[in-house]
């Protein structure tokens, strides 16, 4: 008689999967916790500040509230922006860490070719392993991300929600470039089979990718156009100002220094605008597409990172040995 081997069922697989990288799994959340900790103090050290200076309430185009708000980083703001960059880099980077030993560390200790015989083959144990890191890493990130929107508050009220840095501390990005970092990283090490290497690649994706983000970012909607006949600052309402223009009573574009060759002073140029015919043009996004485009870049991001790790599958499928 002839003994028929049955694959596991996918449950099954999963459940191997997330016990087989459990130590990974709870490092990341341990790691995580212990910085969400770190942000927390100073999350609320930071809004006690802004607090405290009148800074929180105050109308952001006041005069006073400009000067409360410098009160507020001379006293509370040490380090502030050094501190931003350092987390606008750690978030992508934890998927890097998690995604690079995945397949990397079992070709480097020769442990796949036993994984491989198990009864769910090469294809599914691949596929487990990637799809429980992703789903843990995604909603991990998910509250990471509300926990860094909340902290970078104060950074926003002048930066504005636009500001790159803080654009790509939101939940729905954060997820996209966490799992690009992550499928990247997990590719990289089912193709170099090198753990170091294979999270440097992805920590690389991870510090490139809002790069590309930015030079793409003010295309998804088509932008919006203000004419004004003042110089002085518009309503501070966090649009995205992408260009400022000007035209002549005929209403031709004209070069933005011809135009200040026009008048030696602020009075003159107002007295252009206002009573010459000139006209001065903002193209903008407005504020109210923010979470518009958190969740298109989102979506793009996560396609990627899915897109790399259907190709980590496929090479552990047809190439690796």
């Amino acid at each position: 008689m002839s003994s028929t081997t049955l694959a596991p069922p996918r449950s099954a697989v999963l459940r191997a999967a997330g016990l087989r990288h459990r130590p990974a799994l709870l490092t990341l959340l341990t790691v995580m916790a212990a910085v969400s900790l770190a942000l927390l103090l100073h999350g609320w050290y930071l809004h006690t500040g802004l607090d405290r200076t009148g800074a929180a309430a105050c109308d952001p185009s006041a005069d006073a509230c400009l000067a409360a708000y410098k009160r507020f980083t001379r006293t509370y703001g040490g380090g502030l922006l050094e501190l931003d960059s350092v987390v606008y880099v750690l978030g992508g980077v934890f998927g890097a860490f998690l995604g690079g030993p995945l397949l990397a560390r079992e070709f480097e200790h020769g442990t796949v070719r036993f994984a491989w015989t198990q009864g769910a083959g090469r294809t599914r144990w691949t596929a487990g392993g990637l799809a429980v890191g992703g789903a843990v890493l995604a909603v991990v990130a998910a509250l990471f991300g509300l926990l860094l929107r909340w902290w970078s508050e104060p950074l926003a009220i002048r930066a504005g929600v636009f500001n790159p840095d803080l654009f790509a501390l939101a939940p729905p990005v954060l997820v996209g470039r966490v799992l690009v970092a992550f499928g990247v990283a997990a590719l990289a090490g089912a193709v170099l089979r090198r753990t170091v290497v294979a999270v440097g690649v992805g920590m690389a994706a991870s510090v490139a990718l809002p790069f590309l983000a930015v030079a793409v970012r003010s295309h998804y909607m088509a932008p919006l156009e203000e004419p004004m006949h003042t110089l002085n600052a518009m309503a501070v309402d966090d649009r995205w100002v992408l260009d400022v223009w000007f035209s002549d009573p005929a209403g031709n574009r004209i070069p933005t220094d011809d135009f200040y060759r026009l008048g030696d002073s602020g009075g003159a140029w107002q007295s252009l605008l206002r009573d010459g015919g000139y006209t001065v043009h903002q193209v903008y996004q407005p504020a109210d597409r923010f979470w518009p485009f958190q969740f298109i870049e989102a979506g793009w991001m996560t396609v990627l990172g899915l897109a790399a790790c259907a190709a980590a599958v496929w090479w552990v499928r047809r190439r690796a040995v």
